[in-house]
């Protein structure tokens, strides 16, 4: 006797709709993003960073393409420089405020401000620090992953700028220096606001000697 298909039972249907939706998944496109994985990254800025200052319009340093990624924690490392005097003995009066956005959700980190407090004590002064984000971001990922193309946008607004000469010179950003996805908990700086800070270091949760 044939088995007609309303007698499956209803949670054979849903499991079966799950393994399609898998399937589907996974045919779609390969998943990038682990542990040691780069991130592709496309820039389209220069060293001092441009833009008028005090104006509202958002400036980019560039865009990641997270396409593909299947981690939820996603690791930035961008270096940046303070423009000095023309002794070199400190530091010129600009600013800048960075913060990463998800291109899918809008999702935004928290704001961070660098500016002449943010180099390093002179004699120091003027080498390059990096700006850190570990962000428990709100891109969707693995199986619930239906995009085509995903990315973050570097984004930023120039504070304050100081000409010398003919040059219009505030802080410099260059291409970040890391860019990768880890799973939840791999770091306790994860949070859900990126946490943006100075030369941050990562711990790992598993008692593993501290990175960068």
């Amino acid at each position: 006797m044939a088995i007609q298909a309303n007698a499956l039972p209803p949670s054979l249907v849903t499991e079966l709709q799950e393994m399609q939706r898998r399937i589907t998944a996974l045919e779609r496109k390969p998943k990038l993003g682990s542990v040691n994985e780069r991130l592709p990254f496309g820039s389209f800025q220069s060293p001092s960073l441009e833009g008028t200052q005090g104006a509202e319009f958002t400036h980019a340093l560039g865009v990641i393409n997270s396409t593909g990624l299947n981690q939820p924690v996603l690791l930035l490392l961008i270096p940046f420089h303070l423009p000095q005097n023309g002794t070199g003995t400190a530091p010129l009066d600009v600013s800048v405020t960075v913060w990463l956005r998800d291109m899918i959700t809008n999702g935004k980190t928290k704001e961070f401000t660098l500016d002449k407090t943010s180099d390093f004590a002179s004699p120091d002064n003027g080498f390059t620090r990096n700006l850190v984000f570990s962000w428990r971001h709100p891109q969707p990922i693995g199986f619930d992953d239906g995009q085509n193309w995903k990315g973050f946008a570097i984004e930023y607004r120039v504070n304050k700028r100081v000409t010398v000469g003919s040059d219009s010179l505030t802080v410099g950003m260059g291409n970040p220096m890391l860019i990768t996805g880890v799973p939840d908990g791999t770091y306790e700086e994860e949070a859900d606001d990126g946490n943006p800070r100075i030369d941050g270091h990562l711990t790992p949760t598993d008692g593993g000697p501290v990175e960068w």
